[in-house]
């Protein structure tokens, strides 16, 4: 299921316990670290979702009439477990276009125990994989475990890979107006542009930066605007989800979030754990971390 090839994408870098490491890292530090984690996480996950559902829709139905309950095998992707999902598209299977719904309605719980409720459109131009087709996903009363998702936010992702068979695909990723808003009510600003290559065959993605100026730049839960750049490519395995760990397994990031600059170090690409270690102000601290997105 090339859905499910970036599910560990949802897992975010909340930081468990730093009381070992304050004379590194103090609560501040790591409201920013999670602050620009937990929208990346949550964002990201929408389009992998999308993934999961472009992959198990057929080229007819994407071109034709209004489908609703006659999309197979998503049984596969808990995060749409509960949800109502219809297709109506224009265009034929050669040259498909039209709009995708995720209806979580009053609220569904997935496996893991995350409640979503809303709804999620994907309007998409193209054939699936082919060269240059784009989807953007948008937003309706849509909440992630009690964290609310902006109705005005887009999230586009368009196809960079020349050849539908390409080894990895790469795709654009670009996050406009992305705010996120938490039952404390503080929120999360973001906007966003790297790319994402999938290797259906390795079960791999990696997340890269693309000559944009940033990565991502946004305002912190505690008001500090930040910018973030993939410093080495993020790597995700999915194997690392076997055993509940979802967060990259190598790669680093880099944040700067008003006076502080933080590198976010996911290890050598070759262990599945909940560790990062993170360095600020030329020293480092090895942070232990969950994804209860609390």
């Amino acid at each position: 299921m090339k859905g499910l090839l970036v599910t560990m994408a949802t897992g975010i870098l909340i930081v468990a316990s730093c009381s070992k490491n304050n004379d590194v890292v103090n609560s501040t530090d790591v409201q920013n670290i999670n602050s620009e984690s937990v929208s990346d996480a949550f964002t990201y996950e929408t389009s992998d979702m999308c993934n999961t559902v472009l992959s198990n829709v057929t080229d007819t139905q994407l071109g034709s009439a209004p489908v609703s309950g006659a999309i197979q095998n998503l049984g596969s992707d808990p995060r749409l477990t509960g949800a109502v999902i219809s297709v109506a598209g224009t265009g034929g299977k050669d040259s498909p276009q039209g709009t995708i719904t995720i209806d979580y309605k009053s609220g569904a719980i997935d496996g893991n125990g995350v409640r979503r409720k809303g709804l999620i459109t994907i309007a998409y131009n193209g054939r699936r994989w082919a060269e240059g087709s784009s989807r953007t996903i948008s937003y309706s009363g849509y909440s992630r475990s009690n964290v609310v998702f902006y109705d005005s936010m887009t999230y586009r992702i368009t196809n960079l890979s020349p050849d539908s068979t390409a080894t990895p695909l790469n795709f654009h990723h670009t996050l406009v107006g992305g705010k996120l808003t938490f039952p404390d009510q503080t929120s999360i600003v973001r906007n966003a542009d790297f790319n994402a290559a999938i290797n259906f065959v390795a079960k791999t993605t990696t997340l890269s930066g693309n000559g944009a100026a940033h990565s991502a730049t946004g305002t912190m839960r505690a008001g500090a605007d930040f910018v973030m750049d993939i410093t080495t490519p993020l790597l995700y395995e999915t194997q690392c989800i076997a055993s509940k760990v979802f967060l990259p397994v190598g790669g680093k990031k880099s944040i700067t979030a008003g006076s502080s600059t933080y590198t976010v170090d996911y290890g050598d690409g070759l262990t599945c754990d909940k560790t990062i270690t993170a360095t600020v102000g030329g020293k480092s601290a090895t942070i232990s971390v969950n994804s209860d997105g609390n």
